[in-house]
């Protein structure tokens, strides 16, 4: 079974959460305490893997909950829910579909106040309640359902539930959430749990493959006979496995010196691998327990362990979900990178599904944005956005994020997005602006993006709009005409955007290079584009060979100028206006026309 979706009611902070789309990976991204641990505990919960407890249940009032928190009290205000669920749409392999007669199950776990959780399939079933959920009864219970419904008693306890079957068969149906049968539950991906001590702590690394291998063998046929006997043939086992892992280790981590690894192995304590004896020998030839060898160590063995773990995932056969709750925590960059490389691993394969909660940069801004849920708080309750729901824009995204930098944490984070006319724009503005306001772009949370003239930049305005992002155009005077498909008022209201809001027009009739007088593009042009010639003073450049383009396409003229008086001339207009804009030295040589778009910038992105 494969995961393809969850919805979870009553779990923590979240009220309502509906259909979180699970890829591989899927990085929950988000602020402390925003819900990251809580979707990664209900996945948990759904699975089997998570007990619930009263106060995993949701306050019914969450600002009274808030202050109760505060104060560290409990009031009659702050009741909890009394169902809780988790809700998800599995996909089945070919062999499934045949077992189960369907392409797909959508199940849930719920659990009732003062109730254990049971799991549940939504299905076709009889509307006669005593026609269903039946199988797990008694004899003697079994014998009442059917007296209800006039159906002879007599037989034994498969007789009396074929009798059910054949009225639950011919009886009336609609789709309703029935117990699902214990095949099922059974059929429910492995899942694993990640967290920040799984990545420094080597024996805890150990001990966790250990397990899935300890699972693997007790599955298997092989295992018959005593408790002991059956004890020390898994020992055996596991020993081969310790000893591949070992190997890694020595490999991977060459001054750790001897490693050793013993399993030991205790059916009758309840999860079977009783204990992992783990040393490494010090320069000394002194064998010292794992835990006492240092903390630089045991980090680099426990990446050593998971690069092994991540390799015996990728060839995972059955499905597994793996849940990684801020594992980077505490991992310096290069052990990040390394980290993050190994999860990226296991993503290849089709059978494992990643689902990675993180604050990193390395691991958000290196995923599709398509595959990044923004988890965050909203009247004390955790709400999910996603960048990518609607056609079209996921792509758009995308291709801004590669080809201009804007990265993942820049998109969910960011409080200004400024979308300029093109790459001539998106050059100069930072360094402008730097030079004007003291501050870089970055620092003020405010993003620039090249529009390129593309129709797409419109969509893509109006996509963050609708999602509560501050969006403007900074563009030249005669975008509205030259670019009318993209900035004209019509189009920008067609798109349920506001020119007077979202627009500022930058150029006294035409463009942005129109804005620096004639003085600053001769003063840029002679230290930076020197005429060629003896530099006489007749051959430098003066502000009327500048002033001589004004009222035409000044940018296209003047650069045209230059390359045909300049052997250094600049290669294009984004290279000419960024170097122009390098070339300035104090805050009062920048345009007043950029300076009040710069204002009105830091205004909205506060």
């Amino acid at each position: 079974m494969k995961l393809q979706n969850v919805s979870i009611a009553g779990f923590r902070s979240i009220e309502h959460l509906t259909d979180l789309r699970i890829g591989s990976p899927l990085v929950l991204a988000g602020h402390n305490d925003a819900g990251k641990s809580t979707i990664i505990d209900a996945i948990l919960y759904l699975l089997g893997a998570y007990k619930l407890t009263d106060s995993d249940r949701t306050y019914l009032n969450a600002d009274a909950a808030a202050v109760d928190a505060e104060e560290g009290e409990t009031s009659d205000a702050a009741d909890r829910v009394a169902e809780t669920f988790v809700d998800a749409t599995f996909s089945l392999s070919d062999d499934e579909a045949d077992t189960f007669g369907a392409a797909t199950l959508r199940l849930r776990r719920i659990s009732f106040e003062g109730d254990s959780a049971k799991l549940e399939q939504l299905t076709m079933a009889p509307v006669d309640a005593r026609l269903r959920d039946y199988e797990s009864l008694t004899v003697p219970a079994l014998r009442d359902r059917l007296a209800t419904l006039d159906l002879p008693q007599t037989g034994l306890k498969p007789e009396l539930i074929e009798r059910l079957n054949d009225a639950a068969s011919a009886a009336p149906k609609e789709k309703l959430w029935v117990g699902a049968p214990t095949s099922v539950d059974r059929a429910l991906p492995t899942v694993k749990r990640f967290d920040a001590s799984s990545a420094v702590d080597a024996e805890a690394a150990i001990q966790s493959t250990l397990q899935t291998k300890f699972r693997a063998h007790l599955e298997s046929d092989e295992f018959s006979g005593n408790l002991r006997a059956i004890e020390e043939s898994l020992e055996q086992k596991l020993v081969a496995d310790a000893q591949a892992i070992r190997e890694h280790i020595t490999d991977k981590v060459t001054d750790v010196g001897e490693v050793t690894i013993r399993p030991l192995v205790n059916l009758g304590n309840g999860n079977g691998l009783k204990a992992t004896q783990i040393t490494v020998q010090n320069s000394r030839g002194e064998a010292i327990d794992l835990r006492l060898s240092g903390a630089g160590r045991a980090r680099r063995i426990a990446l050593a362990v998971w690069e092994y773990n991540a390799t015996l995932l990728a060839d995972a056969t059955e499905d597994i979900v793996l849940l990684y709750d801020e594992p980077d925590t505490h991992l310096d960059y290069g052990h990040q990178r390394e980290l993050m490389r190994l999860i990226h691993e296991q993503t290849k394969n089709p059978n494992v599904t990643v689902i990675i909660a993180s604050h990193s940069m390395n691991l958000i801004d290196g995923t599709d944005i398509s595959d990044v849920a923004h988890i965050k708080h909203v009247g004390h309750r955790t709400v999910v956005e996603r960048l990518t729901e609607d056609a079209g824009v996921g792509d758009h995204l995308g291709a801004i994020a590669a080809s201009v930098g804007l990265r993942n944490t820049v998109l969910l984070h960011e409080r200004l997005f400024v979308g300029v006319e093109g790459d001539s724009e998106a050059r100069a503005l930072p360094v402008l602006f730097r030079l004007a306001m003291g501050r870089h772009l970055e620092s003020c949370g405010i993003a620039i993006w090249p529009c390129d003239n593309n129709e797409g930049a419109v969509k893509f305005a109006k996509f963050l709009v609708r999602h509560n992002r501050n969006v403007m155009f900074v563009v030249d005077a005669d975008s509205r005409t030259n670019a009318k498909h993209v900035f004209s008022d019509e189009k920008l209201k067609k798109e349920g955007l506001d020119p007077a809001k979202h627009s500022h027009y930058i150029g006294d009739k035409n463009e942005i290079e129109d804005v620096f007088s004639n003085e600053q593009w001769a003063a840029a042009a002679n230290v930076l584009w020197p005429r060629d010639g003896e530099q006489e003073p007749s051959d430098v450049w003066g502000a009327e060979d500048f002033a001589a383009h004004r009222g035409k396409k000044f940018s296209s003229d003047v650069l045209a100028m230059l390359k045909f008086g300049s052997s250094s001339a600049p290669s294009g207009k984004p290279e000419a206006l960024r170097d122009l804009a390098l070339s300035l030295r104090e805050p009062s040589e920048v345009p007043d026309q950029l300076v009040a778009a710069f204002e009105e910038m830091l205004t909205r992105a506060n």
